[in-house]
């Protein structure tokens, strides 16, 4: 985030001291989910449950929205350095889970990258003087991405994909995972430089040193590496960058622009853009691979950039930092050869000339923009159809930019107009996203809760859409040869607790709910290839949620001689 860390902000916002959340008329909060420890990121698996990450590396799962006890499925504690802005602070599910059992996670390891590097808790590793944020110290710890497989609610084993991020400074380290709709894994992370001064090494730890930056050429500046690929030493930091891989290996994901033409290492070709200072927060946009990222600006400027899904003509995105601040150079650097090949020729030198800010705000105090999402639901008022959110964790607020022309993507206003959606109280979001209904959800780290933001056409008679939820029904399997496959919406739940539900299914995806009207369902699937099965839950007051899942049916074994190739 910025120079203020999460502990110190939710300290000074204290509940006793919290001011009154303000929206616009008809949306109301609530806290479906409370008494969590700093949490991070939480997302909403299609069987109905809610998966939660806490900073300090815990992950829990509530049974439903009316759950009240968390079950906790791992503590990755012993392997998290939770310090100031570093920890657990990245989770995501297989866009398949619980049928495919992967749940991936990205935070700062307590360790560094080489075999010389010891845990940097207990504090005696991590010395003061000279201190976390002074010249000369900084416990260097480095960045992991890993999936973890989830047996009966507990992880059973871990796969390590990644591990990278060269941080020295406890701040600027890694942030988000998310899947695209091409199904690859997308990760940032921040470039582990000091946020007190223009940092490019000047000012290592000479404890732990950076082994790769070329000289002078390390801090902020390691978020331009792709730049000078070639003078790196063994391969470039991924500090500064979204990286775009294989969710089972690791490795660059098909198509990714630095993976053949400029022949650079195996690592360089994870990258889909770099130049950022901090992108703690990204979102993709519904139903595409489209990254949307909120970028932690520095001493003027946040910012919203935008990478366009990798295609046939894919190309590297450079968004410009440390060089770039905003729209404009940033004079802490500007003597830096590496600023000054990106300055010529009218801003467009360098490998990859840099591409300016979607949207951009100057800080009016302390900002961090914290967390974006798409609104893709219709409870909300027509205007708010594709509208992207965002919240900034320090000023405590949530704008929104629509879709004002209604081409399906929000219209960039000018920069520093934003519209105001909530305003005040002890949001302190630390991520956004959509939920039962298509509400607002935000993780709120100060207080421990995740908030709900719904509308109520009669706010008199406030109603919550409720909860829908399609599972596997026992014994059933997602994956196999042509059958007939039972579902259930068991685990549904009417949000506001009083009202009876009813279900609806489509089980044959022609976008009709008439196969079904009991809280299970069973159809028999022979066609070869994924179905998609919805079912739709009404709580007879106006709210109405949908669930869906994928099954996959393929070709039946006939014959068992090894000449059949193996299922994928």
């Amino acid at each position: 985030m910025t120079s203020r860390s999460f502990a110190a902000l939710a300290l000074a916002l204290s509940p006793a001291l919290a001011f009154a959340q303000t929206y616009p008329a008809g949306f109301r909060q609530s806290h479906p989910l409370t008494g969590l420890s700093a949490p991070t990121q939480a997302r909403f698996a299609h069987d109905g449950r809610i998966y939660v990450a806490e900073k300090s590396g815990r992950i829990l799962v509530f049974d439903n929205l009316l759950d009240t006890t968390a079950e906790r499925v791992t503590d990755l504690g012993p392997d998290v350095h939770d310090y100031h802005d570093r920890g657990l602070l990245g989770m995501d599910l297989d866009p398949h889970f619980p049928e495919r059992p992967y749940l991936y996670v990205l935070y700062t390891h307590n360790g560094g990258l080489f075999d010389d590097a010891p845990p940097r808790w207990p504090a005696t590793n991590c010395p003061t003087p000279p201190g976390a944020t002074t010249q000369g110290g900084g416990c260097v710890v480095s960045g992991r991405l890993a999936r973890l497989t989830v047996e009966n609610g507990k992880v059973v084993a871990t796969t390590l994909l990644v591990e990278d991020w060269y941080q020295q400074f406890p701040s600027h380290s890694i942030g988000s995972v998310r899947f695209g709709a091409d199904g690859y894994l997308y990760a940032g992370g921040g470039d582990g430089a000091s946020y007190n001064w223009g940092d490019w090494g000047q000012h290592g730890n000479p404890a732990w040193p950076d082994r790769r930056s070329p000289a002078n050429q390390g801090g902020a500046l390691r978020a331009q590496g792709m730049e000078v690929a070639e003078q790196y030493t063994d391969r470039l930091w991924l500090n500064g960058t979204i990286i775009r891989i294989d969710p089972a290996t690791g490795a660059a994901a098909p198509g990714n622009p630095a993976a053949a033409p400029r022949g650079v290492d195996a690592q360089a070709a994870r990258i889909v853009a770099y130049g950022l200072r901090n992108p703690f927060r990204f979102t993709i946009r519904p139903g595409t691979s489209e990254i949307w990222i909120g970028d932690v600006g520095a001493n003027t400027w946040e910012e919203i950039n935008v990478i366009p899904a990798v295609g046939a003509d894919a190309q590297l995105y450079n968004f410009g930092w440390p060089c770039f601040e905003g729209r404009l150079h940033n004079g802490l650097y500007a003597g830096r050869s590496l600023c000054t090949a990106l300055y010529a020729d009218g801003d467009s030198g360098g490998r990859t000339p840099v591409s300016p800010p979607w949207y951009t705000y100057a800080h009016t105090g302390s900002n961090a923009i914290s967390g974006l999402a798409f609104y893709t639901g219709t409870r909300y008022p027509a205007d708010y159809a594709g509208a992207l959110f965002f919240a900034d964790y320090n000023a405590n607020r949530i704008r929104v930019i629509k879709d004002t022309d209604g081409d399906g993507l929000p219209d960039a206003p000018a920069d520093g107009t934003a519209a105001l959606f909530a305003d005040g109280g002890s949001s302190l979001a630390v991520d956004l996203l959509t939920g039962p209904g298509g509400d607002l959800f935000f993780v709120n780290v100060g207080e421990g809760r995740l908030t709900r933001v719904a509308y109520h056409a009669d706010p008199e008679q406030p109603n919550l859409a409720p909860a829908a939820a399609i599972a596997l029904d026992a014994g059933q399997t997602y994956d196999g040869a042509p059958r007939t496959i039972a579902f259930t919406a068991a685990n549904s739940v009417d949000a506001d607790a009083k009202d009876t539900l009813t279900f609806a299914w489509d089980l044959d995806d022609d976008g009709a709910f008439d196969d079904g009207s009991a809280a299970t369902a069973s159809a028999a699937f022979t066609s070869i290839g994924d179905a998609v099965v919805r079912v739709r839950v009404d709580d007879g007051h106006g709210g109405i949620d949908i669930a869906q899942m994928t099954v996959r049916v393929r070709d039946p074994l006939i014959f068992a001689d090894g000449f059949e190739p193996a299922p994928r």
